[in-house]
């Protein structure tokens, strides 16, 4: 999340709709709890956060995460680290799409 969260930033976005499928990482992000965290990830996820910018966090249950299910098929398994596609697989620019015209941000 941290470095997708850099690279929104370092990319110049301005509003970013931020899904996550773990429930307690989203409900302590907004509760604030990560403002004094013990945890240095959270920390500097909250400095992400208080950029000025507008990110919409939510959870988005594993079995719904369409986009991400889609995503997993395009990347070897082989490969752990961090993979940017600026032009994403017909498909899957489709069902983004689809998620950006539902989420109310158009």
């Amino acid at each position: 999340m941290l470095e997708g969260l850099h690279l929104a930033w370092d990319k110049g976005f301005l509003k970013l709709e931020l899904e996550c499928d773990n429930g307690l990482l989203v409900e302590t992000i907004l509760a604030e709890g990560a403002t004094d965290s013990r945890m240095t990830e959270l920390r500097l996820l909250h400095s992400m956060f208080i950029c000025p910018w507008e990110v919409r966090v939510r959870h988005i249950p594993q079995a719904q995460n369409i986009v991400v299910d889609q995503l997993t098929k395009f990347v070897s398994q082989e490969l752990i680290r961090f993979n940017l596609m600026e032009d994403p697989p017909s498909s899957i620019r489709e069902l983004l799409m689809v998620e950006f015209n539902l989420s109310g941000w158009n």
